[in-house]
């Protein structure tokens, strides 16, 4: 009786966060193409990407690499130019969220499950002024509400 007992609870705990956990939402967005740098080495060839969400406010960056296809369609890009991409954001297993880029452009990212090096920089900066002058600068990393407004795709809980 206690193993049954024991097997419901966990089921219904499983089913309680699957129903509590959120669909993915995509949103469509403007960036800059700060960098592409293509890689080639014995094991084939991909692409560094570096995107600036021009309409966010503060300075947030995004970098990520991609597969050779989508380094060939982003090549007729050049760093500077602004495009529409899309965003996915989504709940991760551990229950906080993750964000990311799924378009760029016309060119679709097929995201790789096991890369960890693509991340993104999420900061505001300002000023700091002592009578008039600029004595240095202060960085938040944490999002402010007036980005998560903006920009809900850098939510993480």
């Amino acid at each position: 009786m206690r193993r049954l007992i024991c097997s419901t609870s966990v089921v219904a705990s499983v089913l309680l966060v699957a129903a509590c956990s959120h669909k993915p939402q995509r949103f469509e967005t403007s960036v800059e193409l700060a960098r592409v740098e293509v890689v080639k080495t014995a094991a084939g060839r991909w692409v560094d990407v570096e995107l600036e969400y021009a309409e966010c406010p503060g300075e947030q960056r995004e970098i990520f690499q991609a597969d050779a296809a989508f380094a060939d369609c982003l090549s007729k890009y050049k760093p500077g130019d602004k495009l529409a991409a899309t965003v996915v954001w989504s709940q991760e297993a551990d229950g906080h969220y993750d964000s990311e880029v799924e378009r760029v452009g016309d060119c679709h990212r097929k995201r790789d499950a096991l890369d960890e090096r693509s991340y993104e920089v999420v900061h505001e900066c300002e000023d700091i002024v002592v009578n008039g002058v600029n004595v240095g600068f202060r960085c938040v990393r944490k999002p402010s509400p007036a980005l998560l407004t903006k920009c809900p795709w850098f939510r993480r809980s």
